[in-house]
């Protein structure tokens, strides 16, 4: 695994662990998946051309505040402070990847196994892009370049 890739798999996990979210492998590689690719490898924190996405999970302002509410109605995971203000995914990956993490956990299609990279794609861009115009084959190639190094 790339050292920037790591660096970033070990942030994922002490969120999920400090935060109490739920965790598997699966879910590390999805949130590692979606990191590579919206982040153009791990580096692009604010989205270009202008756009509203931020931190490495280039998550937009609507979705972090559906996240915030969600949190506050349901009063799930407690240990997520509901009074951060957006600009926090520019600086806290922690924090971020445990955003990205509830917001996938609203979506009630199951994960797919953890060793079915294709599948995990096809999540990322049915789930997490919603819309936009990451394909499954681009999340799948930023994983394979991003995180284990493929070309």
């Amino acid at each position: 695994m790339k050292k920037l890739a790591l660096t970033v798999r070990t942030a994922i996990e002490r969120s999920l662990e400090k935060f109490g979210l739920p965790n598997d492998e699966a879910i590390v590689r999805l949130l590692l998946m979606i990191c590579a690719h919206e982040s153009r490898g791990f580096v692009c924190c604010k989205q270009l051309n202008g756009g509203p996405a931020l931190g490495l999970f280039q998550m937009e302002p609507n979705t972090f505040d559906f996240v915030q509410g969600y949190l506050t109605r349901t009063n799930k995971f407690p240990l997520i402070s509901r009074s951060m203000i957006v600009e926090r995914l520019l600086i806290d990956v922690e924090f971020a990847a445990a955003m990205a993490r509830v917001y996938l956990w609203t979506e009630p299609t199951p994960l797919p196994d953890a060793d079915d990279l294709q599948g995990l794609a096809e999540y990322a861009s049915k789930f997490w892009n919603r819309g936009g115009e990451g394909e499954p084959h681009e999340y799948l190639n930023d994983f394979k370049i991003h995180v284990w190094g493929e070309v």
